[in-house]
C-alpha cells in the first residue's frame, strides 16, 4: 500500500483516533534515561513514527502493533504521526531517541527523507526499522514490506491463467517508488513471458485515483469486449472502475466480463471479491507488518546481527534490497493473494528465483486483516 492512498472513512478515522488515544504519544509514554537505555521491568522500549493512521490499513496496523507489543513485553513510545511532513518526521524521531527509544519503527514519508533521522539515531546507538518503504538515505536495521515483485507476479499468474489474447490494462503506481516500480516490472515481464498473445496497456498514474479511473474508462470505451482484464496496483480505483464495467455490460455475470485485480486487501475489496465485482486482490498483511517490525526492532535493541540468506519472518529468507544506491537488509513478506474461492495458480515462466505457482487464499478466510477489520466495523461491506 502506498502511504498516499488515503481511503479514510469515518469508521477508519474514528478507529485511528481511538487507537492513537489508547496508545498515547511520546508525551504520555516516556521511558527513563536517554537514547538506547533500557526502560526497566525487563521491557524494551520501541519508538513508533508513522505517516498516517487514518486509513483502514494503518488503523489495523496500529491495533496489531499494540497487541504484539503486549505479547512481546514492549513499551511503545508513540505512534507519532508526521503526515506528509518529512522534516517533522525527522524531528519526531530525534524526540523518540531522546525519550529513551532503544529502536524505532518508522513508515517513512519517502525513501529518501530519513537521512537526518538516521544520522541522529545512529550517533545515539539507536537503529531504525522501516515499514512499507525501502530506504535510500542511509542504513536501517531492517526493511519490512511485502514482496512487491510477488504482487506483480501473482496478478500475472491469475490473469494469464484466464486470458490468452486481447488487451490487459496495467494501471501502474508511481514508478519512482520502489513499490510501483517492482509491481510494474514483475507484472509486465511475467505477462510477456506467460501470455505473449496479450497486449499490455501500460498507464502510469502516480497513485492518482482520478487518473486511473479515466485511463480505465478510455480503455473500456476504446476496446470494449477486447479488453480482458485490468490490474490496478492499488485498491481505491476499484470504486470508480466497477460501475464503468457494469454500465458497459462487462461486469460480473457477463460473458465478456473484464477481470479486475487490485492490491491492498482493504475491507471493501473483501466485500467486492465476495460479490464478484473484483476478481482478486493481494492482501498487504497489516498483521505481519506489525509483528515483524516489532520483532526486528527488539533484535536491533538487543544487538542481534542478521544477514541476507538467514530465514525471514514473513519471507523464506532475508534479502538485501538496493534502491537508489543504498543497500539495506529486508524481509520481503509473502502476502496472501485473495480470490473468491481457493485456486491453484501456476506459471510456466516465473520471475527469476520465484516459485512457479501458489494457492490463492479464499476471501472467506477470517484471519485476513481486511476481514478482521471489517468484522469490527459492521462487516466488510460497511467498514469502508
Amino acid at each position: 500500500m502506498n502511504r498516499k492512498r488515503l481511503l479514510a472513512t469515518a469508521a477508519a478515522t474514528a478507529a485511528g483516533t481511538l487507537l492513537l488515544a489508547a496508545c498515547g504519544s511520546s508525551g504520555t509514554t516516556t521511558a527513563s534515561g536517554g537514547g538506547g537505555k533500557p526502560a526497566g521491568s525487563g521491557q524494551i522500549t520501541i519508538g513508533v513514527d508513522l505517516t498516517f493512521n487514518n486509513t483502514a490499513f494503518w488503523s489495523a496496523y496500529v491495533n496489531y502493533e499494540q497487541q504484539y507489543a503486549k505479547d512481546m513485553n514492549i513499551k511503545l513510545l508513540g505512534p507519532l504521526l508526521a503526515g506528509s511532513d518529512a522534516s517533522l518526521q525527522n524531528t519526531q524521531i530525534q524526540t523518540l531517541v531522546n525519550e529513551g527509544a532503544q529502536a524505532i519503527v518508522v513508515n517513512p514519508e519517502t525513501a529518501a527523507s530519513l537521512g537526518p533521522a538516521i544520522a541522529y539515531a545512529t550517533a545515539h546507538h539507536v537503529q531504525l526499522v522501516s515499514v512499507d518503504t525501502v530506504v535510500s538515505s542511509g542504513h536501517v536495521y531492517m526493511v519490512v514490506r511485502a514482496s512487491n515483485t510477488l504482487y506483480g507476479q501473482d496478478a500475472c499468474a491469475f490473469i494469464s491463467s484466464k486470458v490468452t489474447s486481447g488487451y490487459v490494462m496495467d494501471l501502474e503506481g508511481d514508478l519512482t517508488s520502489s513499490n510501483g516500480a517492482d509491481r510494474t516490472s514483475a507484472f509486465d515481464s511475467c505477462m510477456a513471458a506467460n501470455a505473449p498473445g496479450v497486449t499490455v496497456l501500460r498507464k502510469p498514474t502516480q497513485w492518482n485515483d482520478a487518473t486511473a479511473v479515466t485511463d480505465a474508462q478510455n480503455a473500456i470505451n476504446a476496446y470494449g469486449s477486447k479488453l480482458k482484464a485490468i490490474y490496478a496496483q492499488w485498491s481505491s480505483p476499484d470504486t470508480g472502475i466497477i460501475p464503468l464495467l457494469q454500465k458497459k455490460g462487462l461486469g460480473p455475470g457477463s460473458p465478456d466480463h473484464v477481470l479486475l485485480v487490485s492490491d491492498d486487501g482493504v475491507p471493501f475489496e473483501m466485500c467486492d471479491i465476495g460479490s464478484g465485482s473484483v476478481d482478486a486482490s493481494q492482501s498487504q498483511p497489516a498483521d505481519l507488518y506489525a509483528k515483524w517490525a516489532l520483532s526486528y526492532a527488539v533484535d536491533a535493541a538487543k544487538g542481534v546481527k542478521l544477514t541476507a540468506g538467514q530465514p525471514g519472518g514473513g519471507a523464506p529468507t532475508l534479502q538485501n534490497v538496493t534502491y537508489q544506491g543504498d543497500t539495506n537488509l529486508s524481509d520481503p513478506i509473502v502476502a496472501p493473494f485473495v480470490t473468491k474461492t481457493q485456486q491453484p495458480l501456476t506459471l510456466s515462466t516465473p520471475q527469476a528465483g520465484f516459485p512457479t505457482g501458489l494457492n490463492s487464499t479464499p476471501v472467506s478466510d477470517s484471519t485476513l486483516w481486511g476481514n478482521v477489520y471489517g468484522a469490527a466495523h459492521g462487516g466488510v461491506c460497511n467498514a469502508s
